[in-house]
């Protein structure tokens, strides 16, 4: 269909695969939508992103760092690949600045990412990068470093995305995709702008324990990324309570997302209000990156 309005994605993944490991480059690229020529084009050149970009009527994207090396095998160089692909687009590519919450330095690096590239989000994996979201407690391990990237992040009023639900990677430990722990991030820094990526999914419990800590915090968001789109509402049946605060991402380009477009086309049919769609697809990202 043809959609008449531009579109935001909160989630899209560049990721050199020579950074990965080996037994994580199978898995990538074993996907049913993987095409190398034009995976390694779009790697090597962010101009072919953005003229895709362009044909796909996407205003701008969030384009996903981290650092995972015992699980992925990419440190902080990733956040510079990221950083340093962006640069000649900010309009159009925003990159995400991420860090160990083991580092003692970690709110130094963050304040060079953002001074160096312009970095205004942050992207936190505690299934790739094996820590709990509220691992700062004292019970659960009392990790400074990773209060002092919340206490940063708050204090700038940065959002902060952190994965939620399960990878199929090597290494992974879904135990930490558990959405719960998001309800002491969200009760201790309640200013601070908590995005829930993916929702838990695909597993129906934690699904609704993000619907539970949207409803409950005000400061909460959810990121639709690696939900496909006809599955949003069995996962979600009451978005349309919630849709003031979610907004689009699509995981592409990674496992079992065919495009931007298609999951943004697709968001369009599955019988939410077209007023609703268009906040999911656009304005609710506008509304999170103001400095309000």
């Amino acid at each position: 269909m043809e959609i008449d309005h531009k579109i935001i994605d909160v989630h899209v993944h560049i990721t050199p695969l020579d950074m990965v490991r080996e037994d994580v480059r199978k898995v990538w690229m074993s996907d049913k939508y993987y095409n190398d020529e034009l995976y390694t084009s779009l790697v090597k050149n962010p101009r072919k992103l953005v003229e895709l970009l362009d044909e796909w009527n996407v205003e701008w994207i969030n384009l996903i760092s981290y650092v995972a090396k015992e699980v992925m095998g990419f440190g902080y160089e990733f956040v510079e690949f990221v950083g340093n692909y962006a640069k000649e687009y900010p309009d159009k590519l925003r990159p995400m600045m991420s860090a160990d919450p083991r580092d003692q330095q970690a709110v130094e690096k963050l304040e060079t990412f953002r001074s160096k590239y312009g970095c205004s989000w942050i992207k936190l994996h505690p299934v790739h990068q094996l820590f709990k979201p509220n691992a700062y407690l004292k019970e659960e391990g009392e990790l400074t470093p990773l209060a002092r990237i919340y206490e940063w992040a708050e204090g700038n009023r940065i959002p902060v995305t952190l994965h939620t639900g399960t990878s199929i990677f090597p290494r992974a430990r879904i135990k930490y995709g558990d959405p719960l722990y998001l309800d002491d991030v969200a009760t201790d820094f309640p200013r601070l702008k908590l995005v829930i990526a993916h929702g838990g999914r695909p597993i129906n419990s934690w699904a609704n324990t993000c619907f539970f800590l949207l409803r409950r915090h005000r400061n909460t968001y959810l990121d639709i990324s690696g939900i496909p789109p006809k599955s949003l509402l069995t996962l979600f049946p009451r978005l349309n309570e919630i849709t003031e605060r979610v907004m689009f991402g699509s995981d592409w380009y990674t496992l079992g997302v065919e495009s931007i477009r298609k999951n943004a086309e697709d968001l369009y049919s599955i019988g939410l209000e077209r007023a609703a769609v268009r906040k999911i697809l656009h304005d609710n990202a506008v509304a999170i990156v103001s400095p309000n």
